[in-house]
């Protein structure tokens, strides 16, 4: 497992103390989650962006059942 080193402003550090106390976790813990989260959400949003950029086309319900061999 790799160490990154950041700054945080000293409100944000007696929250992340605060909490890992109340919640029991260790504060590296925590920001790894926290890390995990953001960056799940930051790589949806890219791929979102990617796939709305491309242009696409509306397909009707019959044509789906159609390509995948149900007929309705």
């Amino acid at each position: 497992m790799a160490t990154i080193s950041i700054r945080v402003d000293d409100d944000i550090k007696r929250r992340l103390k605060r909490v890992a106390e109340l919640s029991g976790m260790s504060q590296s813990a925590i920001l790894r989650e926290a890390i995990h989260d953001r960056l799940e959400e930051v790589e949806d949003l890219l791929v979102a962006r990617e796939r709305l950029a491309k242009p696409f086309r509306t397909v009707s319900n019959e044509d789906v059942w159609k390509d995948i061999g149900i007929d309705n």
